[in-house]
């Protein structure tokens, strides 16, 4: 066998431990995660899809905002990944340990954390879809839902969260500094990215303006969500346009954060 067999078996190897060491962690936590991503999009299930729809809103628009939160409750799991990180970087250095697991690398451990944070983010976001059909019967169609997009979409979500997390840990200097993560990036990320309305809404509001929301990550990832759930006839983005987009804004947070974190963790 030779050398980059070995190599890349132990990766593989290394790459499998950490994963169940990661899941042996957040099962201690998951039903206090899973209630903490389903309550704010329940509640907000409800509000929109029962009690503003009695003073004329669309009866729709709940479901509407329930899928598009899917994948943008991923953001609070981010930054709580990202203060983790921080914490680790100012107090214990837990990160060099790993830096020197055999047949391994910075870039290896880094990688390891991300895929295992999508998979954890995708079992907790999950079940929104089941509890949301529960609570709006009919006014969530799933007739046209493609199981394998939602998937997918779902996943690169997840993984682009988990490049995001370490680019916020790459240049988020303290835990405390971690409430401006809130002001400056969630709330206008969520507010210009078609998370509160689709993107063919706004082109007919704000015409050419509406083309500042395609560089939001978050629009791609609302709108291919509500693409795979409410099939390609909806109104939204094309599906394929919104995973690919979606895979380059990952490829440019995952380069930038690797070349950031390699930087602050002093492995030049």
């Amino acid at each position: 066998m030779s050398t980059t067999q070995v190599s890349m078996a132990g990766n593989i190897q290394i790459f499998l431990h950490l994963l169940r060491r990661d899941f042996i962690v957040v099962k201690r936590e998951f039903v206090n995660d899973l209630i903490n991503v389903i309550t704010w999009p329940t509640a907000l299930t409800v509000t929109f899809g029962f009690v503003l729809p009695s003073f004329g809103m669309d009866p729709k628009y709940g479901s509407f905002l329930l899928v598009g939160a899917m994948a943008t409750t991923f953001f609070y799991l981010a930054v709580g990944l990202g203060s983790e990180l921080v914490s680790d970087f100012e107090m214990l250095r837990c990160i060099d340990f790993y830096m020197i697991v055999p047949a391994s690398s910075y870039h290896f451990y880094l990688i390891q954390r991300v895929f295992s944070f999508a998979l954890h983010s995708m079992m907790l976001s999950l079940p929104l879809l089941p509890v949301g059909k529960i609570l709006l019967a009919e006014r969530l169609d799933l007739t046209h839902a493609s199981v394998f997009k939602f998937l997918l979409i779902m996943y690169a979500s997840g993984v682009f969260f988990g490049f995001f997390a370490l680019w916020l840990a790459s240049w988020v200097p303290t835990n405390r500094a971690f409430g401006n993560v809130w002001r400056r990036v969630y709330t206008p990320s969520q507010l210009i990215g078609c998370y509160w309305f689709s993107f063919v809404q706004a082109r007919s509001v704000f015409g050419n303006w509406s083309m500042i929301s395609l560089l939001n990550p978050l629009t791609f990832m609302c709108e291919g969500v509500r693409a795979a759930i409410f099939g390609p006839e909806a109104g939204f983005i094309n599906f394929w346009v919104s995973f690919l987009v979606l895979a380059f804004y990952i490829a440019c947070f995952g380069g930038y954060a690797m070349y950031r974190l390699k930087r602050r963790l002093d492995l030049l």
